[in-house]
């Protein structure tokens, strides 16, 4: 067991926790099972007698749910792994807190890469901060978002992003303060999670937050001018997409274009 990753499976239904168990034992030769809980209760008491570095965590149980779990013990000292049944709104949660989780049934692959992701993030980086997100994100409220880097996770507010551009299968986040974080997801993961919170896509390289538009030149798909005064053309198969945008921006804000 030596070098191994401690870990605990805490999932209700037993057939799955038997597969999940199993899948591990096949392909991810770098977890060691260390126990197991189907409640609010046993989890409780298997966390506090074996202080696992790393939980896979259903999130509904007969007794609660993960959150009642969490709340119930303190500070979390391991990282998560959630399982969920959920495929819809809850998972813009978990992208935006930078936690891993899998839909069930749960699939091999997408198993090895959920342990290849924590392993990149190994020691726990911000788990608190991070679940506070999540919790905060599934009540609607989209404030802050985790940016996984190749040094951790750094947690910056939603207001404070000027824009993100493509760098292969990394992005970049430039900041309004004029940082700038190289970040290990792609401009397309980006695009989806910050949908419907005034980001848009302008340019195949190009995700701006229409917030900080300073100027917009009118062409044949035209060029904006940021506040911090970046100049980036806009695409012409997204400039209707970009007007949409401004507009309806303007009218949350009270103005009208």
């Amino acid at each position: 067991m030596e070098g191994k990753i401690r870990t605990i499976i805490l999932e209700d239904e037993h057939k799955s926790m038997l597969t999940l168990q199993t899948l591990l034992e096949r392909y991810c030769p770098e977890i060691k099972v260390i126990g197991t809980g189907n409640c609010v209760e046993a989890g409780i008491r298997v966390l506090e007698e074996l202080k696992p570095e790393l939980v896979f965590l259903d999130i509904a149980m007969p007794d609660g749910d993960a959150f009642d779990l969490l709340n119930r013990i303190g500070k979390v000292e391991f990282e998560i792994i959630f399982i969920t049944a959920y495929n819809d709104f809850a998972l813009k949660a978990f992208e935006f807190s930078a936690l891993h989780y899998l839909l069930k049934p749960i699939n091999y692959l997408e198993l090895q890469d959920a342990v290849q992701r924590y392993l990149k993030i190994r020691p726990v980086s911000h788990i608190q901060s991070r679940l506070d997100i999540l919790n905060s994100s599934l009540k609607n409220h989209f404030d802050k978002i985790s940016l996984p880097s190749n040094d951790g996770i750094i947690i910056v507010e939603i207001q404070d992003i000027v824009r993100f551009e493509a760098a292969g299968n990394y992005s970049t986040a430039f900041l309004s303060k004029g940082e700038s974080i190289i970040v290990t997801k792609t401009l397309n993961q980006f695009e989806e999670t910050l949908m419907g919170l005034h980001f848009i896509r302008i340019h195949n390289t190009h995700l701006i937050n229409l917030r900080y538009v300073k100027k917009y030149q009118r062409g044949q798909g035209g060029v904006v001018t940021m506040n911090d005064g970046t100049q980036i053309a806009v695409s012409r198969t997204r400039k209707h997409e970009f007007i949409e945008g401004l507009r309806n921006l303007s009218l949350t804000m009270g103005h009208s274009i």
